[in-house]
C-alpha cells in the first residue's frame, strides 16, 4: 500500500505535472527593539498587558471581536474570538515562555496569518525611575521583506507606545469593561 502511494507520487512527478505551481519566495530574517516607558509599576504592566486585552489591542480579524486574551501561562495562548458563542475565532500566537512579571514570550504569525512567518516577540518588563521600562524584542523569519518588517515594528511600538501606555496610565485597566476616554474620539 504505501509503495503503491510512493510510486503514484513518483509517477505524476515526473510526468511534469503543474499542479499548484509552487513558487519560491526569499526567506529572510530582521530583529528589532522598543523600548517604552511607562508610569506604572511592573506587576501592573503586566497584568494590563496580559488576559483580556480587548480594551487596549485594536488590531483585530473581526471588525468587532467578542474577545481577545493573551493567556499569561507556559503553553497559553493569544487569541481573538470571532463571536460570543466561540465558535469562530483565530490563534495569534502562543506563550512559549512566561516568567510573570517581568517576562513573556510569543510565538505566532500575529497579523501575518496566511503567512510563512516565524515571529517570536518577547516581551521584558524591569523596573525604571519612570515605572516601567516595556521592552519589546522582535524576531521575524520567513516570507517576509524589509517594509513588511518595518510595518510590524511600527505595529507593535503601536500597540505598547500609543495604546498599552496611555490605558495603564490613564488608569482604564481598573475599570476594563468601560470604554477608555482616552481612546473615545
Amino acid at each position: 500500500m504505501v509503495g503503491s502511494v510512493a510510486l503514484i507520487l513518483v509517477t505524476m512527478a515526473l510526468a511534469g505535472s503543474d499542479v499548484g505551481n509552487p513558487a519560491p519566495f526569499e526567506v529572510q530574517g530582521f530583529r528589532s527593539q522598543i523600548d517604552v516607558e511607562i508610569a506604572a509599576p511592573v506587576e501592573t504592566v503586566f497584568d494590563a498587558a496580559t488576559g483580556d486585552v480587548t480594551g487596549w489591542w485594536d488590531h483585530s480579524f473581526a471588525e468587532d471581536p467578542a474577545e481577545m486574551v493573551i493567556e499569561p501561562l507556559f503553553g497559553g495562548r493569544f487569541y481573538e474570538r470571532f463571536s460570543q458563542d466561540g465558535a469562530d475565532g483565530a490563534l495569534h500566537a502562543t506563550v512559549i515562555y512566561v516568567n510573570a512579571p517581568s517576562q513573556l514570550r510569543l510565538d505566532g504569525p500575529l497579523g501575518l496569518s496566511g503567512r510563512a512567518v516565524d515571529l517570536v516577540t518577547t516581551w521584558t518588563l524591569q523596573p525604571s525611575e519612570a515605572g516601567t521600562l516595556f521592552t519589546v524584542d522582535l524576531s521575524m523569519a520567513g516570507e517576509i521583506d524589509p517594509p513588511l518588517a518595518e510595518a510590524v515594528t511600527r505595529v507593535w511600538d503601536h500597540f505598547i507606545r500609543e495604546r498599552l501606555k496611555p490605558y495603564v496610565e490613564s488608569g482604564c485597566h481598573l475599570a476594563p469593561d468601560e470604554p477608555c476616554e482616552v481612546f473615545v474620539e
